[in-house]
């Protein structure tokens, strides 16, 4: 299926003499990188989904209100040992620092030239509490930049993807972001951080001035990687938020990117790996999204 028109211009990101192959060593080109991408998301996927029910032990990481599973580390082992399979010299950057232990990997930096950025499974309270939100995240950085990217929403079992140059797509068809250009009659998404503090204080302020512009309405899915899926295929208009790691954003980044998105970190400052929160939306939106943020 060809990409259909954007109504923005794709933000950010331009092509260059060494972004037609993923490894400047291994000589992957785009659509291989892509691929590995997708089935290791897939990788993933299938271990959260046989989990079903069956969590395995839940452990407390910095917070009460940040939890760890037996079944986050079984999938990120599932989805390095997919990307070795095609890459064994690959390295990563991992939200569960046990998968590191358990395959051999090389642990990367956020700044290497190219570097895997990997969510085993990005909405684990979710999972826990048997919510039906939470996806599987991967990407792949170069000179930290996301160059392609797969995020698996586990429960309705779609698959968003993207690389730069070749658009975003979910389950194979191509997507694009939504046309909304004011805060009046927008659907934006949201999450709340788990730092309690001040980032929970300002998110609270923020959300309720937004709700008074008005829009149209306000979600929260719990899942920072299909937040950003849903306004790369139109389904919401925009999207924020405060206190996020990288690997919550990294995929969802290249994907709205490729959707016609603007992205920025949550000041509306360029984003990049070390941003700590991030605004999306059309570049119409985002600049009132920005505005309405930025007054907090």
């Amino acid at each position: 299926m060809s990409t259909p028109r954007l109504p923005w211009p794709r933000t950010n990101v331009t092509l260059d003499e060494h972004t037609t192959s993923y490894s400047r060593t291994g000589g992957f080109s785009m659509s291989d990188v892509l691929k590995i991408a997708q089935e290791a998301a897939r990788a993933g996927a299938a271990v959260i989904a046989a989990a079903g029910r069956d969590i395995g032990a839940v452990r407390v990481k910095a917070s009460l209100t940040d939890v760890v599973t037996e079944t986050d580390i079984a999938a990120g082992v599932a989805i390095v040992r997919s990307i070795m399979a095609a890459d064994p010299n690959a390295t990563f950057v991992i939200e569960e620092d046990e998968v590191y232990g358990l395959t051999d990997c090389i642990q990367g930096e956020l700044d290497a030239p190219e570097v895997w950025v990997i969510d085993p499974l990005d909405g684990t309270t979710s999972f826990v509490h048997g919510f039906p939100c939470y996806s599987v995240s991967v990407a792949l950085l170069r000179d930290g930049e996301p160059i392609a990217g797969a995020v698996l929403d586990v429960s309705r079992q779609e698959l968003y993807s993207a690389a730069v140059g070749q658009g975003a797509h979910r389950d194979g068809a191509a997507i694009q972001c939504g046309a909304t250009e004011t805060l009046i009659g927008s659907l934006l998404v949201t999450g709340f951080p788990y730092d309690r503090g001040e980032p929970l204080t300002r998110q609270l302020a923020v959300l309720g001035d937004f709700l008074r512009a008005p829009v149209h309405g306000m979600r929260r899915d719990g899942s920072a990687a299909i937040d950003c899926c849903h306004v790369a295929s139109g389904r919401a208009d925009g999207f924020w938020e405060f206190g996020l790691k990288p690997w919550d954003m990294a995929a969802g980044v290249v994907i709205c990117r490729e959707a016609g998105a603007r992205v920025t970190g949550i000041e509306g400052e360029p984003w990049t790996p070390k941003s700590t929160g991030i605004i999306v939306a059309n570049p119409a939106l985002h600049s009132a999204m920005r505005e309405v943020i930025l007054a907090r």
